[in-house]
């Protein structure tokens, strides 16, 4: 998990930089890779998941999303 944070980086304006490739399993079991570079915004979805809103409950929980495993 603490891998998967370390490869982001939270924008002033609330969204998220990619700045290390990343990968995680979904709640249906698909898994996904992140590539750095990338943005992530609330409300927008990558392969049908809201990345960065699981990073906005991950640093404000500090607990996986629900069904999310990041190996």
């Amino acid at each position: 998990m603490q891998k998967f944070a370390e490869a982001f980086v939270r924008n002033p304006d609330g969204s998220w930089f990619c700045r290390a490739r990343a990968e995680f399993i979904a709640p249906g079991g698909e898994r996904m890779n992140v590539t750095p570079g990338a943005s992530y915004r609330r409300g927008k979805l990558y392969s049908g998941q809201d990345i960065a809103r699981w990073l906005d409950d991950w640093t404000e929980h500090g607990t996986a999303p629900p069904g999310v495993v990041f190996p």
